[in-house]
């Protein structure tokens, strides 16, 4: 898990970021909170158009530049004259309070930090797709199917003098995390997010060309991303395929065809855009700028939980996991029926080789449809809580992730 480091708050309500995680931190970089940008009023928010992820950031940039010059607001955090000609001879009334709005927009594009979330199968490349970005050497990366993050973590740089957190998640489908046990430490760590108000700026999902075939595992992934994400906000998701190097153009390019036009199809109508990731710092760094201009949003999982006041079991996600538990502890009490069988004919004929074997097998079984319990039931009890236990639960577990990193969590 990562550390949920409550940020210090100055007079002007701006979070102020002091990373102990580096040799040499960053200089500190102030981000408007939500609670800050949510006091413009709806006619007072500017729009960015979208950027095109052919030409990089350039459309967004030039929006913000042409806001810029707009503002009455200076590069210097002063009022330009012709604000104060405007307001003398014009007898604007109110001046002060459109110039605080005026300067919540501005510095909202001007000196945010940025949180991306990157999320992924185990083997897609998350890990080394954050490390291109941030230039780390020491981030756990594997080179097997055998998952490495089983943790969340946070991994902070500076891309285009602007500070960016990627988080770094574990994936369904885990080699060692059950999906229960996933979305719970996902669920924790969004819920720590909305209580301080804090909003992703992108997510990244990332799938590995190099997979001959889209498989169950990986469909699940999408399902349960979606569930977590919402559908009105995958216009701020990029989808993201890795490992070019392992695949001819032509291979590459005809699984490219089949992710888009069916797998991801769903996604992209909904405003999801897509690229390919090379593996390179410049590749990773492009993908992260495109995002890093979105409106702050909260996840569906979030604002389920925390503004609903939604049991895990009871949000989207939570009732994906709570239907594939049902369907799984039916196949296990199948399988563990014919197994039984094979069990008493085996032993009639007294194959002592066969019977060891297959009680080996029969053990791993129980301990795997054991296991599908539990985690049905720890759904169950804690949707069964009182506000009060969740909350100080939350808490606990949230100390916890304290103690676990020297990362802050947004």
């Amino acid at each position: 898990m990562a550390r949920v480091d409550t940020p210090d708050v100055s007079d002007d309500d701006f979070a102020i970021f002091n990373s102990a995680t580096f040799d040499s931190p960053p200089p500190a970089v102030s981000y408007q909170t939500p609670k800050l940008i949510s006091r413009l009023q709806p006619n007072q928010q500017q729009q960015l158009p979208r950027g095109n992820h052919d030409s990089g950031n350039n459309g967004d940039a030039a929006a913000v530049a042409s806001s810029a010059e707009k503002s009455p607001i200076s590069n210097d955090g002063s009022l330009s004259s012709s604000f104060y000609s405007q307001t003398k001879d014009g007898g604007h009334g109110s001046y002060m309070k459109y110039v605080s709005n005026m300067k919540s927009m501005y510095n909202k594009f001007r000196g945010k930090d940025i949180l991306i979330a990157v999320m992924g199968m185990t083997g897609s490349g998350k890990t080394t797709f954050i490390a291109n970005a941030t230039g780390r050497t020491d981030l756990q990366i594997g080179h097997t199917l055998t998952s490495c993050t089983q943790e969340i973590q946070i991994i902070e740089t500076t891309i285009d003098g602007r500070t960016v957190r990627f988080v770094d998640t574990p994936g369904f489908s885990d080699t060692y995390l059950s999906d229960t046990e996933v979305l719970e430490m996902i669920a924790d760590y969004l819920s720590a997010g909305y209580s301080k108000e804090m909003r992703l700026s992108g997510i990244i999902y990332l799938h590995p060309i190099s997979d001959n075939r889209v498989t169950h595992h990986a469909t699940k992934n999408l399902d349960m991303f979606r569930k977590l994400t919402g559908e009105k906000n995958l216009k701020n998701v990029i989808l993201a395929t890795s490992m070019w190097d392992k695949v001819s153009p032509e291979e590459g390019l005809n699984r490219e065809r089949e992710l888009q036009g069916n797998f991801w199809s769903v996604f992209m109508a909904f405003g999801a855009q897509y690229c390919r990731h090379d593996a390179s710092a410049q590749s990773a760094k492009k993908i992260a700028s495109m995002l890093m201009d979105n409106e702050p949003f909260f996840l569906e999982l979030q604002e389920e939980m925390g503004k609903d006041n939604k049991a895990l079991k009871d949000t989207a996600a939570g009732r994906e996991i709570m239907s594939q538990l049902s369907q799984l502890k039916e196949q296990q009490q199948k399988e563990l029926a014919e197994m039984k069988e094979m069990l008493l004919r085996t032993a009639a004929e007294e194959n002592k080789a066969a019977m060891a074997a297959l009680e080996h097998h029969y053990k791993k079984m129980m301990e795997g449809m054991e296991k599908t319990i539990s985690d049905e039931r720890r759904m169950n009890e804690e949707a069964a809580k009182s506000s009060e236990e969740k909350i100080k639960e939350l808490t606990e577990r949230i100390h916890k992730l304290e103690k676990k990193s020297s990362c802050v969590v947004m």
